[in-house]
């Protein structure tokens, strides 16, 4: 009896990298087009103290709002684990951070 496995890697995605990351600097909207998601990968947010990873709803994405965030995470490096398939919504949620382009 010979038994098949497929054996799948999950994946760290450094977001904004590999020549960018969780700043204002980097156009994270281009990075992510540029990626494939998985189930079971990690995204890994490195950032300094000035900013955080917020993750929002889909409405909140849209204007940068803050209310009622799904998690905030404040310590570097932050490993958010994909752990279903649909959408996922993350800002900066410090000063205008978000509306200058830093949510992915």
């Amino acid at each position: 009896m010979v038994m098949l496995l497929e054996v799948v890697a999950a994946v760290d995605h450094t977001v904004g990298g590999p020549n960018g990351g969780w700043d204002l600097s980097t156009n994270l909207v281009t990075w992510a087009s540029s990626q494939t998601f998985t189930v079971g990968d990690n995204l890994v947010f490195q950032f300094d103290s000035s900013h955080d990873v917020v993750e929002v709803t889909s409405a909140n994405y849209g204007s940068c709002g803050l209310g009622s965030p799904i998690s905030t995470t404040v310590s570097s490096p932050a490993t958010i684990a994909l752990t279903a398939a649909g959408s996922r919504y993350f800002v900066c949620g410090r000063g205008s951070h978000c509306s200058q382009g830093m949510k992915v």
